[in-house]
């Protein structure tokens, strides 16, 4: 727990008292969240060098902060990180919202309306999947409903993971300049999560193929499990399609960061996934200039033409146990350092 927590709450600028013991949490009050249209931040090449050139981080972190942020509640803020958040809170999500045309990526963390007759996370979350089983237009396209429980309990995994390092920065705060960058409208967080948006609401919309993306009306698409997104991504060997993994060790680690080398790997081995640093250079450059706005129909056909990545989405769906086997790999083979930057970028959002 923070210590603020103790006091009080500081977020975006706004003191927020905390809830004492026996309490609800504050009565939400508006801030202000971020504008993901904004320009006005350190330019790419000057936080690149403060994040991965001689920062705590690693090329993929806009990639592993998506993974972890899109499916992020303000309960899960306050249960996985101790800090009552309000409505305007500036932690940018994915909209489970999939109709035509609705806002893929909301600039807040949503409440998610938990059922507090419910004790545990597990049957908060399990309620909330079974409450929308009918909404084909909910949280993710083609999961069944095994598939959308396994994906609730699997994003708690993990947030519980992440706890331990961003308890580590409350205790050792990463610089400002670090924190600025992270945050900035100019990082690559906002597109990351951008493009997972679509390859959620379109999967397989990136992966270079002529055939469209899988995304039909609602009324066809309810019951059929066909393409869908990948949700494990960073298992694949050859790195998650669109941004090949950059190994950092924790011997590579930058001068003035020793603090945080018990958080990465110990050799680039352990890290396993294979380097390919001038595509994925290209790539995030290429990723922060693209233009998400304009209609599904707009940025599917720009995205079809401009983000081609190779990523074909799930491979496995999960209606077997031999399919279960493939996904709990999946889930144990995750790198514990994608947690880390996540819980950074709570860090710096947070603090």
């Amino acid at each position: 727990m923070l210590f603020v927590g103790l006091v009080s709450l500081v977020l975006l600028g706004r003191v927020i008292p905390a809830p004492t013991t026996g309490t609800t949490d504050p009565v939400w009050e508006p801030t202000t969240g971020p504008d993901l249209t904004s320009t006005s931040a350190p330019s790419d090449n000057i936080c690149d060098e403060v994040l991965f050139g001689t920062g705590p981080l690693n090329a993929n972190y806009g990639q592993d902060i998506a993974h972890r942020l899109h499916s992020m509640t303000v309960e899960d803020i306050k249960y996985y990180f101790g800090v009552s958040v309000t409505l305007d809170n500036g932690i940018p999500t994915v909209n489970t919202n999939l109709t035509a045309n609705a806002q893929r990526v909301l600039p807040d963390a949503p409440v998610a309306g938990y059922d507090g007759a419910f004790l545990t996370q597990a049957m908060k979350q399990l309620d909330k999947v079974l409450s929308n089983m009918d909404d084909p237009d909910w949280a993710i396209v083609n999961y069944s409903l095994v598939e959308k429980i396994a994906h609730s309990f699997h994003m708690s995994e993990l947030w519980a993971r992440s706890k331990s390092h961003y308890d580590m920065l409350a205790m050792e705060p990463l610089p400002e300049e670090v924190c600025e960058c992270l945050t900035s409208s100019q990082s690559d967080v906002i597109p990351a999560l951008e493009l997972l948006a679509l390859k959620i609401k379109f999967p397989g919309l990136t992966s270079g193929q002529d055939t469209p993306p899988a995304a039909p009306p609602a009324a066809s698409r309810k019951g059929d499990i066909g393409k869908a997104y990948k949700l494990y991504i960073e298992t694949d060997k050859k790195g998650p399609a669109g941004s090949p993994r950059v190994a950092r060790s924790a011997d590579q680690i930058a001068p003035g960061y020793d603090i945080y080398a018990a958080h990465l790997p110990k050799t680039p081995d352990e890290y396993s996934l294979s380097i390919d640093v001038e595509w994925n250079k290209e790539y995030r450059r290429h990723l922060r200039n693209f233009d998400f706005t304009g209609t599904d129909e707009d940025v599917i056909r720009k995205a079809r033409e401009e983000l081609v990545d190779g990523d074909e989405g799930l491979e496995e769906h999960l209606d077997s146990e031999a399919g279960w086997d493939i996904w709990r790999e999946g889930f144990k083979n995750m790198d514990d350092f994608g947690n880390y930057q996540f819980a950074a970028y709570m860090h710096c959002k947070l603090r």
